[in-house]
């Protein structure tokens, strides 16, 4: 009764909230504490940002420290510590161990419990702490009972995920069974980064009698960063400004390889300034940019600050533009660390804003361009961090400072365009990659005119088709008058090849497909269905090809050069009866989910190897018999698909023989060592089992493979494959 009315009041928000002054009576006269200060800690608040002696965060709880409670993450820190007091002799109960069991009259204590049958946890923050050299030693008194638990942790705020990253586990033998009066002592090694120390009660649970734990006495004995880690990020080094002539041209004030060479640099000098970072190690870790999105391959600028950081921060800004007589684009990719944001402006040469853009992490890592009017003055570009998340850090990486378009008023003008060159092609035709969201949304039809949309029924799978405006009225590049508008453009380089092809078509009966195209000297254009293709003879015009089939087909319109060559598409129109096209899902759910009841749906079991086997059809799925004799595996090949969003594949097999693997491969043709292992070798009783696998959208294609090299050892193998089955990453159903 005593404890599990101690444990009653604890997740209450206020000590004195009216209605359990019954509870708190009882408290008192059988434990002898009760709230002070209304349960809350007393805060203090820091001198600096970032706390420079380890010695400053020493509490006993009766003054203000610098320890707070935790905001909730409901995964490290689900409930919260209170502040109470002891207001008598009497001793603890015998079953609250293993520190001192008869505390002095007014000692303070932070207490946290629960009665729940789920466990809860509570977290004590320190206040910042900018990086630590060598070992730290945290110790403080403790008292615990009904299994509950205490550790130290290393943590770091994540903002976007709205939860705490452990950084370092610290070493300790913190526990019930401890001898009385037991110090809790907790070793942390050396951090590189800003961090905080964090005092954590856990298993707090049993709906019965409930658990608690309650500590005092924090010391902390660490050698403490005065400064920040961020200048050794990255391996970088300085930027340094160097002597530089007056630019020439527009493209001589670009900075793709800063290591290099760059006419950037930072605009005076300050604590924090841009550096020159050289490799991308614990790159997923800083910026916190998801796995898929890519990074540097090159050298990179960056600018790094945390809260101890003083103002002004460092400014990169470009060498000094003469003037510009033509309109000019400036694209760059970049990385933000959650909640930092940035300003890209263009300056005059009195550093007056000219024109200003903020970078967001939406539209991160770009490239993002940023269109740059005429202006017949002097000016530059500048880029600064405005703000970013105290609680952590602010972190901005740029590469590939580009422009494109544009010419100085000092330039000569351009030689006129005779032959096919990429760079000025993609300028003259305003080229775009195709946007990123919304790409499986489209109209169900196979027409298309890509003045008025980017016709996602239609796709490129190798990145090579661009969207843009066909500049018509040029002299020297002269377009027939079919094109123009909004336009498709694949451009090749030399000898090359790419495709665009249409969503899987359901039937079409007598339907006639028109494609309007214009193609460059040493381009070729042919488009093909159903087992037939129409070659594009004409340098401009139209290619028709008709479709009748009952059966799902593609149409895929083919390119290829043997030189520079361009092709552009303004439009495709269809004449006839074409069914309407179904949607990303349902042509994924139709060509993936299988039951193998009958057959193998659209699965493969290609026999190409020494050593293949097919796969049969069985009572229980398709059935995989691998008998020795050089048999070593069954090949089930997936049909080529498009997935809407990250899903997971899963797989039911049964697997009969121990030392047999099941494989998941990129192709058939993969070596098993760079194939991921599902299930195997070891095999302990046949039952179907449900493997489930993770993929993303540049996946089209596995192969699953069930393979058994052992039958000298371990006899002939058997598999069975009951089922195959879509869903969403989160794990719900995507086909019905």
């Amino acid at each position: 009764m005593l404890i599990y009315l101690l444990l009653l009041f604890i997740p209450l928000a206020s000590a004195c909230h009216p209605g359990f002054e019954k509870e708190l009576r009882y408290l008192e006269l059988y434990l002898g504490i009760k709230p002070t200060n209304d349960g809350e800690i007393r805060q203090a608040s820091p001198s600096t940002i970032h706390v420079k002696k380890s010695h400053d965060l020493d509490c006993d709880f009766k003054k203000d420290c610098l320890w707070k409670n935790a905001g909730s993450d409901g995964l490290m820190d689900t409930s919260q510590w209170w502040l109470f007091e002891k207001t008598d002799t009497k001793p603890f109960p015998v079953q609250i161990q293993p520190g001192d069991a008869a505390p002095s009259q007014g000692t303070v204590f932070l207490v946290a419990g629960n009665t729940t049958r789920k466990a809860q946890s509570a977290v004590l923050l320190s206040a910042p702490v900018a990086c630590q050299r060598g070992l730290a030693n945290v110790t403080f008194n403790y008292w615990l009972y009904n299994h509950a638990r205490v550790e130290v942790v290393a943590v770091r705020p994540e903002l976007r995920r709205g939860r705490l990253m452990v950084l370092e586990r610290a070493k300790s033998d913190c526990h019930f069974m401890k001898t009385s009066g037991h110090v809790c002592s907790a070793t942390i090694p050396a951090i590189s980064q800003p961090f905080r120390f964090a005092i954590r009660a856990f298993n707090l649970k049993d709906n019965t009698v409930g658990s608690m734990a309650l500590i005092n006495g924090v010391k902390v004995d660490a050698d403490l960063c005065s400064q920040s880690p961020f200048p050794l990020l990255f391996n970088s080094v300085a930027l340094h400004p160097r002597p530089r002539p007056h630019p020439s041209a527009l493209k001589d004030v670009e900075c793709v390889d800063p290591i290099k060479g760059c006419r950037w640099t930072n605009t005076y000098s300050t604590v924090s300034e841009w550096r020159i970072g050289r490799d991308t190690d614990r790159w997923y870790e800083l910026t916190e940019a998801s796995r898929s999105t890519s990074k540097p391959s090159k050298s990179f600028l960056f600018l790094a600050v945390d809260p101890l950081t003083p103002k002004p921060y460092g400014v990169l800004r470009s060498q000094m533009i003469p003037c510009l007589s033509k309109t000019a684009t400036l694209s760059f990719r970049y990385w933000l660390r959650a909640g930092t944001q940035v300003e890209v402006c263009s300056v005059d040469a009195n550093d007056v804003p000219l024109s200003c853009a903020y970078l967001t992490e939406d539209d991160s890592p770009g490239p993002i361009q940023i269109d740059i009017e005429p202006y017949m003055k002097p000016f530059r570009f500048t880029m600064n961090v405005i703000a970013f998340d105290a609680n952590s850090m602010g972190l901005v990486v740029v590469d590939e400072l580009k422009f494109t378009g544009g010419h100085l008023c000092t330039e000569h003008p351009p030689l006129p365009v005779t032959t096919i060159d990429p760079p000025t092609v993609a300028h003259l035709f305003g080229l775009q990659p195709k946007p990123v969201l919304g790409q499986n949304d489209y109209r169900l039809t196979l027409d298309c005119d890509f003045s008025e949309d980017h016709c996602n029924q239609w796709v490129n799978d190798d990145g090579k088709l661009k969207y843009g405006a066909a500049p018509n009225g040029l002299e020297d590049f002269p377009l027939p008058r079919a094109i123009k508008g909004n336009v498709a453009v694949l451009m090749l380089k030399g000898q090359d090849a790419s495709s665009i092809r249409s969503r899987e078509i359901p039937c079409a009966y007598n339907a006639l497909i028109t494609i309007t195209y214009m193609r460059s000297e040493f381009g070729f254009l042919r488009v093909c269905a159903l087992g037939k293709c129409v070659e594009g003879k004409k340098r401009n015009g139209t290619l028709e090809v008709q479709v009748s089939s009952e059966e799902p087909f593609e149409i895929i319109i083919e390119a290829s050069s043997r030189k520079n060559a361009i092709i552009v598409i303004p439009s495709i129109t269809v004449d006839g009866d074409v069914c309407p096209l179904r949607t990303v899902e349902q042509i994924m759910c139709n060509r993936l989910q299988c039951d193998f009841k009958e057959h193998t749906c659209n699965y493969e079991s290609p026999v190409e190897k020494p050593g293949d086997r097919a796969i049969m059809m069985g009572s229980n799925g398709g059935v995989c018999s691998l008998s020795g004799q050089g048999a070593t595996r069954c090949v089930l090949r997936s049909p080529y698909f498009d997935l809407p969003s990250p899903s997971t594949i899963v797989f039911q097999i049964t697997q009969f023989t121990f030392g047999s693997r099941v494989l998941l491969c990129s192709d058939a043709d993969s070596e098993s060592d760079n194939c991921h292992e599902l299930m195997g070798p070891r095999v302990l009783s046949p039952e179907p089992k449900k493997v489930e696998f993770a993929i993303d959208e540049s996946v089209h294609q596995f192969s699953l493979v069930l393979y058994h090299d052992k039958a000298d050892q371990f006899g002939a193998a058997r598999f069975e494959v009951s089922s195959i089955e879509v869903r969403t990453a989160e794990g719900y159903q995507l086909c019905f």
